[in-house]
């Protein structure tokens, strides 16, 4: 079979390669014709390991969707450049929905190449994207249609290369197409040969830059909602909590940014990476638009027939000394309002997955997460023996939002939430991450985040309101959670 005709030979994509990818696009192009529906065709082959900020800040440039993720679980990694195929979902249904469709576009799928079977999760052509914190409201939606970023955007990516331990110093490169019966499948190869031309650097030994981004000249900030007014909503979810209308609720405040200069997202995100190793690193770019962030917390994963999810609740600032650092450790494990505030959300992860699991466990009591600039209480809890046919979209489903991000009970402290709180929080408290053709994927809780574009972001950091809250406290709680960001986008 001949090498695809006009298309330059790639170090990586050769005449054997490019042979070997059109004999897949052929074979996807018959198959769409058969059955008379798309089908989704991938082809994968290694290349040498890719530092995925340096990929993903290479690559994004020439797409208009973009992921990048760094898994504090496993060091794993995903870039995922392009779009396939979007899977599009709204409202409260959001979730199973897309998990249908892509169950849907599973069948009859297409492979070939030499794909990284080292790989330990996330074998075969992904889902990628996330989801919002909330749903949006049918008739606010009518009203203002455009947000920044759609409650759901799942897609398949053109590209995708993955990294993990078990593979280095290789990785897996990965393109993807779906192929509709009336495409000519050496279009649809030539244009996956260019993308990977276009995103992959020709020196894949390089890293991103190390150097921290820029002190910002008089960047000009606003709080969403104002300081005392947020003060005062703490004050009056306290007063409901006493009354008895429901046990806990998350307050979120944004804090928006406008800079002189647009902000070096790459060079952030090494920032980002270096302070926080112990978080896992994620980037959406989404048109002009790219959020990212660095969170502690993971909502769901599934590997080998195990799911884990993450119960992270209570927060203490970190000490100067070690001395100093141990003392509030030991207010943080002594505080009985924190206990408290950790225990609802152990719970509740714990009674959503007795249904679906043979057995769930969770860890005989919370450990200490220490990060760079805070301390939290954190719980795994782990469920084994999942009922047969159930993938990471379900545990998704049943987990989002957590009692960490919302509240408990879950119907009381969102609906009291919508009403009270003011603030569009986007994917702030949403969900990202990926699944693979398996229902293998990992997906972590959107915080420690910002949403940017060029010179602005908005900044979003939460607290978790119970009966003995003090507004102060939380308040200032919210100013240490917000620092991570502000430390990487160079405003302070």
């Amino acid at each position: 079979m001949p090498a695809l005709s006009g298309a330059t030979a790639l170090p990586l994509l050769g005449h054997a390669s490019q042979d070997d990818l059109l004999d897949v696009c052929r074979r996807a192009a018959r198959a769409a014709r058969r059955q008379r529906r798309p089908v989704l065709a991938s082809w994968a082959t290694r290349l040498r390991h890719v530092d995925p900020i340096a990929l993903w800040s290479h690559g994004r440039v020439h797409t208009d969707r973009s992921l990048l993720w760094q898994s504090a679980w496993d060091r794993g990694s995903l870039v995922a450049l392009g779009t396939a195929h979007d899977l599009t979902a709204h409202g409260d249904s959001r979730i199973p929905a897309t998990r249908k469709s892509w169950e849907r576009l599973l069948h009859d799928s297409v492979t070939g190449g030499h794909p990284g079977d080292d790989l330990p999760t996330g074998q075969g052509p992904l889902l990628v994207g996330g989801f919002s914190f909330a749903a949006a409201d049918a008739a606010a939606a009518a009203e203002s249609p455009a947000t920044p970023l759609p409650e759901a955007l799942m897609w398949v990516p053109a590209l995708q290369v993955r990294g993990s331990a078990a593979l280095y110093p290789m990785a897996e490169l990965r393109l993807n197409a779906v192929v509709h019966p009336d495409d000519d499948p050496e279009q649809t190869a030539k244009s996956l040969v260019h993308l990977a031309e276009q995103c992959v650097p020709e020196e894949t030994a390089t890293r991103a830059d190390g150097t921290p981004p820029p002190s910002r000249t008089s960047p000009a900030f606003r709080d969403l909602p104002p300081a005392e007014q947020w003060k005062d909503l703490v004050g009056q979810a306290v007063d409901r909590i006493r009354s008895g209308a429901f046990e806990k609720v998350v307050l979120a405040r944004e804090v928006t940014v406008t800079t002189d200069v647009p902000f070096d997202l790459p060079a952030a995100l090494e920032r980002l990476r270096r302070t926080y190793p112990d978080a896992t690193l994620f980037a959406v770019g989404h048109g002009a638009r790219t959020f990212i962030g660095a969170t502690p917390e993971y909502l769901v994963r599934l590997s080998g027939g195990n799911v884990h999810a993450l119960g992270l609740a209570g927060t203490a600032p970190r000490g100067a000394t070690a001395g100093l650092d141990a003392e509030l450790e030991k207010q943080l494990t002594d505080s009985a309002k924190i206990q408290h505030e950790h225990d609802v959300v152990v719970r509740v992860l714990v009674d959503a997955l007795h249904p679906t699991c043979a057995h769930v466990e969770a860890g005989s009591g919370p450990t200490v997460l220490k990060l760079a600039n805070v301390q939290h209480l954190a719980t795994v809890v782990e469920g084994r023996g999942i009922r047969p046919g159930l993938g990471i979209l379900h545990f998704v489903e049943r987990l989002h939002p957590t009692p960490a991000l919302g509240g408990h009970p879950r119907e009381e402290s969102l609906g009291w939430l919508k009403q009270n709180e003011g603030l569009e929080r986007g994917w702030y408290g949403g969900t990202i991450g990926w699944t693979d053709t398996s229902g293998q994927g990992e997906f972590a809780v959107a915080i420690r985040c910002a949403l940017v574009r060029d010179n602005t972001a908005s900044l979003y950091a939460g607290c978790g309101i119970v009966a003995d809250s003090d507004p102060q406290e939380e308040y200032e709680e919210t100013l240490a959670k917000l620092r991570p960001m502000r430390q990487a986008l160079g405003l302070e």
